[in-house]
């Protein structure tokens, strides 16, 4: 066992199963992803200040983590827009805190 931890590895237990939007709560209008699983996506494929670009926006998941780990982003969204606006000006996402690191 590594002592900082479990390794990472290429199926991701620790990450609840991504569920379609029809098994998710009505009041919901986009389908919001974990935010564990894009934080950890953007930290190991960018570092801060590159430009992260997600043409399927949907609830802002990705661009609110984004905001919070000092990435530039460009989306694309059609029905949307208004509740990825709303979302990140209210700053309503519920952020963890990432363990994950890159052995040297």
């Amino acid at each position: 066992m590594n002592p900082n931890g479990v390794n990472l590895k290429d199926v991701w237990t620790d990450i609840p199963p991504v569920r379609h939007r029809k098994f998710k709560s009505g009041d919901r209008k986009a389908n919001a992803l974990s935010t564990k699983l894009l934080d950890r996506v953007v930290e190991m494929s960018t570092v801060a200040g590159d430009v992260v670009i997600d043409p399927f926006g949907g609830s802002g998941t990705t661009f609110a983590v984004c905001e919070s780990r000092s990435r530039r982003w460009l989306g694309i969204e059609l029905d949307f827009a208004d509740v990825i606006r709303d979302r990140l000006e209210r700053d309503d996402i519920q952020s963890h805190r990432n363990g994950d690191f890159i052995e040297d």
